[in-house]
């Protein structure tokens, strides 16, 4: 098909895509004015012979047609590339230290620098190209191209690439030097992924860049390996710090269908004192959960992965047809280790409800464990795949100033994947199960116990609306049912989803489970079905579902909205 300009319409012929497309690339921009075109056309046969050299076919037969009469001009470039020219000889050679490294093996087999393969200028270049760029990242600061020659043999179409590269030593890390923060250096030092004497890796230096920004001590970090100071086999580095603003207020407001409208402040001290110290504290408002936290991290080993954890709590919440004031307190040790986020904790509970015009309490020291993980793939907002786990284990025992002996366990999973381009499935699953020792149910607190239905649960049911119910009688004497949770959970959701376009998907998805009180009796398994529409948002799809239940009788449809991303 003819490109077309202005002033002139361009016409290539050639056996393959490759070759019509570096034609295109060297013959450059079409022309916008007369004195150009007149260029471009007289350089359009050497350019075309450069293209096609490049690509190893140095004997092409190439015909030009011109056509002056109408505007705009007619240039058609019909080539035939000829034999190709094909490497009769790759000589490579490293001296130096780099030559025991595994990082400068196989790199012309890799850039596709192979004996018996058509010669392509850009395996030959991107070849000399890494030798030297590897070099710079491992700290071969001196190292030298001694010969580079490409050698072309027309008549026998034939060619021998010549790289003889000579590394010198292998420089280490120097002196380490931060500048611009008042941190312990002990602290400071706890982030480093080297130290002096350590052979010199761009990797590292960027590991370490990475650690200082997550840290959350600092808006800008400076990571420099002084190479131009280098000396005695060594590279000093010096790191720059500009500290974060001691304090920072983020406001948010949003809109979910379990917990309604929502409206939130949250003030952070990135740095309490020169040992590290910070605090987080979050006030939210919403008609079902508001809560107040405060949250105080001390740092131990390291601040990004091993940290001593000091928290306050008071909230509400409503339990299907319960409402719950909690208060907690709690003091744990987070841990990040392969990806997994470990909390090992002990937590104070002090919880009152009511129920039926009857007002309860009671009070647990709990010890505790949690594990997370979450893998994923392409953009976090809106991922190609991927998977997130939680595992939550903890216990009370009446001996340590507990109300009751209580064991509980919490296992949730989430996986996702997108295939064929357009296509993307969303699976979930809860399970929890608990043992209160001596205990009724109604006993004990809402927030111990199990409930199903929701948003993020099962869609086309009313929030933790779902779960073992008791019959009472109202002040009208009317018979009716209160949900007062359960013993065990099970939950899980199948979703299927089409992308229209980058920015808005369809969905279809069932969702299943109930929360129960005996392993040994019936569940009442509910189950529900439903549709929506997803607008991708930088913040993360905007879901607008409705679902309606398929397990009882004249189901309504129920409107679920959510914001957020799937991990």
């Amino acid at each position: 098909m003819p490109i077309q300009a202005a002033n002139l319409s361009l016409s290539i012929e050639a056996p393959t895509k490759e070759q019509r497309d570096n034609i295109k690339a060297h013959l450059g921009q079409l022309p916008d004015t007369e004195q150009h075109r007149a260029s471009f056309v007289f350089n359009s046969e050497s350019a075309t012979e450069t293209a096609l050299a490049a690509l190893g076919f140095y004997s092409p037969n190439i015909e030009l047609a011109l056509d002056k009469q109408n505007d705009p001009w007619k240039l058609s470039i019909a080539v035939e590339p000829g034999p190709a020219t094909k490497w009769q000889q790759v000589d490579i050679q490293i001296v130096g230290d780099a030559m025991q490294l595994e990082e400068f093996q196989g790199i012309a087999l890799l850039e596709g620098l192979i004996q018996g393969q058509r010669v392509i200028h850009s395996h030959y270049d991107s070849t000399k190209s890494q030798l030297m760029g590897q070099a710079l990242q491992l700290g071969f600061f001196d190292a030298t191209m001694v010969t580079a020659r490409l050698e072309i043999d027309r008549k026998r179409h034939l060619a021998n690439a010549v790289l003889h590269f000579e590394s010198g030593r292998r420089y280490q890390f120097g002196d380490i030097q931060f500048e611009g923060s008042d941190l312990e250096p002990e602290l400071l030092q706890s982030m480093l992924n080297f130290e002096s004497g350590d052979p010199y890796n761009i990797n590292q230096v960027t590991g370490l860049s990475r650690a200082l920004v997550q840290s959350g001590y600092f808006s800008a970090v400076k990571v420099l390996p002084l190479i131009d100071q280098r000396q005695d086999g060594q590279v000093p580095v010096r790191v720059d710090l500009t500290p974060a603003r001691n304090h920072s207020f983020n406001v948010g407001v949003g809109y979910a269908t379990d917990t309604k409208q929502r409206a939130s402040i949250t003030w952070r001290t990135p740095q309490v004192n020169t040992l590290g110290h910070s605090q987080e504290t979050k006030i939210e408002y919403s008609d079902v959960n508001p809560y107040v936290r405060f949250l105080y991290d001390i740092p131990l080993s390291n601040p990004n992965t091993d940290i001593l954890q000091l928290g306050l709590g008071l909230e509400s919440n409503e339990y299907a047809d319960i409402e719950s004031e909690l208060r907690h307190a709690r003091i744990g040790r987070k841990t990040i280790h392969d990806g997994w986020i470990r909390q090992y904790y002990v937590r104070h509970l002090d919880e009152r409800w009511d129920i039926l015009e009857d007002s309860q309490k009671s009070q647990f020291i709990m010890p505790g464990v949690t594990w997370a993980k979450t893998r994923r793939q392409g953009n976090p907002v809106d991922p190609e795949a991927g998977l997130r786990q939680y595992y939550l284990l903890e216990v009370a025992s009446d001996k340590m100033r507990s109300d009751a002996n209580i064991a509980r366990f919490v296992a949730q999973l989430k996986w996702l994947d997108r295939f064929a381009e357009n296509h993307r499935v969303v699976a979930r699953t809860t399970l929890g199960a608990s043992y209160f020792e001596d205990k009724d149910l109604s006993d004990v607190p809402p927030s111990l116990r199990f409930y199903a239905g929701g948003d993020e649960s099962i869609r086309g049911f009313g929030y933790q609306s779902l779960g073992p119910k008791i019959d009472y009688t109202d002040e009208e004497g009317n018979q009716k049912k209160l949900t007062v949770g359960g013993r065990y959970l099970a939950t899980a959701s199948l979703e299927y989803q089409y992308y229209l376009n980058d920015n808005w998907r369809v969905a279809a998805f069932t969702d299943g489970g109930n929360a129960f009180d005996d392993l040994e009796d019936t569940v009442d398994w509910a189950y529900s079905v439903g549709g929506g529409i997803h607008w991708m948002s930088i913040v993360g799809p905007v879901k607008l579902d409705v679902a309606r239940s398929i397990s009882k009788t004249n189901p309504q449809w129920r409107l679920h909205i959510n914001i957020g991303a799937e991990l």
